[in-house]
């Protein structure tokens, strides 16, 4: 399977050189620029409006909340979400892009014929079929090593508008890719975390240094004037990605808070079967659950 995959994908790569004009401009402002790039996937969006988002490989619940919150609003303002395809929070965030329609970006620390993490091969094939693009400075067969990760931080962040870090633990590489990125007059951008929590003393030692604290999307979207919300309805968009045996119940559920057993007599289900729907509901962040046994919408601003 493995094979299959990039073999088919070898024999559609693009390598594009610093002077094709398909080369991101915005990739060429920071020091050691790639002198070319090796491409599966979208060329378009190579010149697209990115914004990083990476974080702990081993994220916590807090960090995914987090992590999927701000990637999704981040796709209705058209922004390419750019990460590095690595476990944890990397990989939340180019799935969330997939997930709610939006463009992502994956920079790999190997080259395209060894895909890493391996076990990340079913998401650079999802990237790919869903208008991103996986791209690398390295030759096809070359392997990732620590040289490489720190060499691909840079262009994870040298692709983006700015970099927002979500978990990072103290020295971390992360961390590194933060700094980076102020190095190359980017903006950085932190969600503060708990201080009890190992993965939040990076995160929380960049804001005392110099990044930005941000605690909602429109901290990150608001330094940017030239970003526009696409005018989609952004409830059907996440309508459509509701399981049909969820929908009775979801489409009951706004803004405004509903009580449980409103819920089931306006579906006409038992309300064991409504209790037991929308808690899988919650703990997939669709709706979120008040005192008193009200419910409303979480997807919503």
């Amino acid at each position: 399977m493995k094979l299959a995959y990039l073999r088919e994908w070898y024999e559609k790569m693009t390598v594009i050189e610093l002077e094709n004009k398909l080369y991101p401009k915005i990739l060429k402002n920071i020091k050691k620029v790639p002198k070319k790039l090796y491409i599966n996937g979208n060329l378009d969006i190579l010149n697209s409006n990115c914004i990083a988002i990476v974080g702990s490989r081993k994220n916590t619940k807090y960090g995914e909340k987090w992590c999927k919150k701000f990637a999704q609003e981040f796709i209705k303002y058209n922004l390419t979400i750019v990460s590095g395809m690595a476990l944890g929070i990397d990989k939340i965030a180019h799935k969330t892009a997939i997930k709610n329609g939006g463009k992502t970006i994956a920079v790999l620390p190997s080259g395209l014929e060894n895909i890493y993490p391996e076990e990340n091969l079913e998401l650079y094939n999802e990237i790919i079929l869903n208008g991103g693009c996986v791209i690398s400075e390295y030759e096809p067969k070359i392997k990732a090593s620590s040289k490489n990760f720190l060499e691909r931080n840079r262009i994870v962040s040298g692709l983006s508008l700015g970099t927002v870090v979500i978990e990072a633990a103290y020295r971390s590489g992360t961390s590194v890719t933060a700094k980076i990125a102020k190095e190359q007059g980017r903006d950085v951008f932190c969600i503060p975390g708990s201080l009890d929590n190992p993965k939040s003393i990076g995160t929380n030692n960049l804001i005392k240094e110099f990044a930005k604290i941000v605690t909602s999307p429109k901290d990150v979207i608001n330094n940017y004037n030239f970003l526009h919300k696409i005018e989609v309805n952004s409830n059907t968009l996440v309508e459509e990605q509701i399981p049909e045996e969820y929908k009775k119940i979801y489409s009951l559920i706004t803004d405004i808070p509903i009580n449980i057993n409103d819920i089931a007599k306006k579906s006409l289900l038992e309300l064991r079967e409504v209790s037991s729907k929308l808690t899988m509901l919650e703990l997939d962040g669709k709706v979120v659950k008040l005192p008193g046994n009200m419910y409303i919408r979480g997807d919503l601003d």
